[in-house]
């Protein structure tokens, strides 16, 4: 069967599937099955496709019309201008969580030799790619943690780890359970949906991402209570918390981190206009 052919009959079931982006994802699992950049797709549409490639790339898009995200199916997913390693067990990285690099990476331009610490790392896109970027910019002597509850991100992150040669510590832990260093900024995307909220969100996130990597406990901010509370013993002076947050969260969270004395908190909206980022920046207390 020639390639256009292939194309026309993943995109028909996966849109009878309800897949809303059925052609976008058909077009990345061609590209996955069959080896090929995107123009390459478009230049080979009337050749023909040996059998094997074509009953592969069918198989990626049965699971597809099951609604396993095509992150998982590939095995990857760009973040900040890097490729990453995803598997079923670790939260897909978002392109929205790149805001909360960004941000970190602008807060910390100025500092040397930084130390910084990514809690609730998953895939480790956030550290890692914090990281890389420094690097980028001639600052080749920080120290970067990862951190995880979860033997499954332990697992991945590592893997990105060495994918990208990254030379930073991972650490299981219960958020600050095993964490012995003080940071200069700590980075944070913990879970935040509540758990009542969960059964209603979208398939491929309800039925295949971790619950633990999404379930924010009642009302979404357990999370947020502990890291409020405990981040404080593992920054520096003037060091900065800064975390992604649900839309609808940003002002119990100032709350709680008004109650555990962090100064000039701050709130930085995503480009699609939606309460994304917090910033929150510890005083001076005693150790």
């Amino acid at each position: 069967m020639i390639l256009r052919d292939l194309i026309i009959e993943g995109q028909n079931i996966l849109k009878d599937s309800g897949i809303e982006d059925y052609e976008n994802d058909t077009r990345i699992l061609a590209m996955f099955a069959f080896g090929i950049s995107y123009t390459d797709m478009f230049m080979k549409m009337t050749e023909e496709m040996n059998e094997e490639d074509s009953e592969f790339f069918m198989d990626c898009i049965s699971l597809r019309s099951e609604h396993m995200p095509c992150q998982y199916i590939t095995g990857s997913q760009s973040f900040m201008g890097y490729d990453f390693i995803t598997e079923e067990g670790v939260l897909v990285p978002r392109q929205e969580t790149e805001l909360l690099v960004e941000k970190a990476l602008d807060l910390t331009e100025g500092i040397k030799e930084c130390k910084a610490l990514d809690m609730c790392t998953g895939s480790g896109c956030i550290g890692i790619s914090y990281a890389l970027k420094r690097r980028e910019t001639g600052h080749k002597n920080d120290t970067v943690h990862l951190a995880d509850i979860s033997e499954d991100a332990i697992y991945v992150a590592e893997k990105n780890k060495y994918k990208h040669n990254v030379d930073c510590s991972i650490i299981k832990s219960d958020l600050f359970g095993n964490i012995r260093d003080k940071y200069d900024i700590i980075m944070s995307n913990p879970p935040y949906i509540k758990t009542s909220d969960i059964d209603d969100i979208m398939e491929e996130v309800r039925d295949f991402e971790p619950r633990i990597a999404l379930d924010g406990d009642t009302d979404g901010l357990m999370f947020y209570r502990r890291l409020a509370d405990e981040a404080k013993d593992y920054l520096y002076k003037g060091g900065i918390l800064i975390m992604e947050i649900g839309f609808d969260q940003y002002e119990d969270v100032r709350d709680m981190l008004i109650e555990n004395n962090f100064n000039d908190i701050s709130l930085i909206k995503d480009y699609a206009g939606l309460d994304r980022i917090v910033v929150a920046y510890a005083t001076e207390h005693d150790y």
